[in-house]
């Protein structure tokens, strides 16, 4: 096997490859990345099992052949060679040797023949979508998919399709998030799938790679065609049913915010705040709303906002900080929409525009 690339090239596609390896894995031929080089360009491939990556390069090969390699040290030996580099990879039998320059690397193989595969799937569902519009979607909402593996239902994003509309959502213990969009068409099948938390991540990294983006699942896996790359994952068998079910309640107080100048309070007030808690104190009046930190040892701090709208009786409520501002810096319009039921009940929040919506749970505690 021996082919040429430029490094600005296939960097990329190695940086994208090794995170699908399995670094910390006991089986070392899953932190390789297998190359494969036939007539028409090499392909990349990566996989720890649970996900996996396949990628194909348009470049010069002189020679066709099959190779895996520590994706760890090639990333590492490609990203100090200079830009624009044309980088020679030429696989002995037992090494691949990387020339560029005057610079030359030797790495050990490991047999391709005993790289693994991702199971084949037989499409039940396929959706095709612009991938701005599946990336908008995502970054709306993956921020609110749990660590806590307690609850393996919660470690994901759902991607639900009813009709003609696609919704992906996430929850933690305390937030929900909820985004979608319409289609032209309705599709005939309806259905809901929870994609690992880990594929999400990866998934936005790639999703600006080309326009569209094709989806095919059985339910059991996913695969993301994203022009040559794609990326294969298992999904998460069990899901929250009726996720967005809480958004359909009444809630009968209201603010309008501005969302700069609202960031820039909490964020201020914040600073004093518990490092457990992170609790900030909402009170809001007909004429005014006060953001009060909790008191701690440290000590509190309070700022009203000037820029206000309020609907409702008065009302103390008390939010964590960082959940707050996670979530409005998602918002991408001028002014917000806070709606709430009382103290102790779920709120929304809601852009001016935008079909997308979170929900956050206040924490429980007397303020005095």
């Amino acid at each position: 096997m021996r082919f040429k690339a430029v490094k600005d090239e296939i960097y990329p596609f190695i940086q994208y490859a090794n995170n699908f390896t399995s670094p910390k894995n006991l089986n070392t031929i899953l932190q390789n990345i297998y190359i494969e080089a036939e007539a028409d360009g090499v392909t990349l491939r990566a996989t720890d099992m649970q996900v996996g990556f396949s990628g194909k390069l348009d470049v010069s090969v002189e020679t066709t052949g099959i190779a895996t390699v520590s994706g760890k040290k090639l990333l590492d030996i490609v990203k100090e060679i200079p830009d624009g580099s044309v980088i020679d990879f030429f696989f002995d039998g037992s090494k691949i040797n990387i020339s560029a320059g005057r610079s030359n690397f030797k790495l050990s193989t490991i047999s391709h023949e005993i790289f693994p595969t991702m199971a084949e799937i037989t499409p039940e569902y396929s959706l095709k979508i612009k991938s701005a519009l599946l990336l908008d979607l995502i970054k709306k909402t993956s921020f609110c998919i749990s660590t806590d593996a307690s609850k393996i239902e919660y470690t994901g994003a759902h991607l639900a399709v009813y009709g003609n509309k696609l919704e992906v959502s996430a929850a933690d213990f305390q937030r929900i998030a909820t985004s979608s969009i319409t289609f032209d068409d309705e599709y005939a099948n309806e259905f809901i799938i929870n994609i690992p938390r880990k594929t999400v991540i990866e998934l936005i990294k790639i999703l600006e790679h080309d326009e569209y983006v094709e989806i095919d699942t059985d339910r059991k896996q996913i695969i993301f065609k994203i022009g040559t790359i794609q990326i294969y994952s298992k999904l998460i068998e069990k899901y929250i049913k009726s996720i967005t079910k809480l958004f359909s309640n009444e809630f009968p107080l209201e603010a309008r915010l501005k969302r700069s100048e609202f960031l820039d309070v909490i964020k201020r007030v914040s600073a004093i705040t518990s490092e457990i808690t992170h609790g900030v104190v909402l009170s809001f009046k007909e004429d005014s709303l006060t953001l009060y930190s909790l008191e701690t040892e440290y000590g509190a701090g309070n700022e009203t906002v000037e820029d206000y709208e309020y609907k409702g009786n008065p009302i103390d409520i008390i939010f964590n900080s960082k959940h707050m501002v996670e979530m409005i810096n998602n918002i991408d319009t001028d002014y917000f929409i806070l709606k709430m039921i009382a103290d102790r009940n779920p709120a929304v929040l809601l852009p001016d525009t935008g079909e997308y919506k979170y929900l956050v749970v206040p924490i429980s505690i007397n303020r005095f």
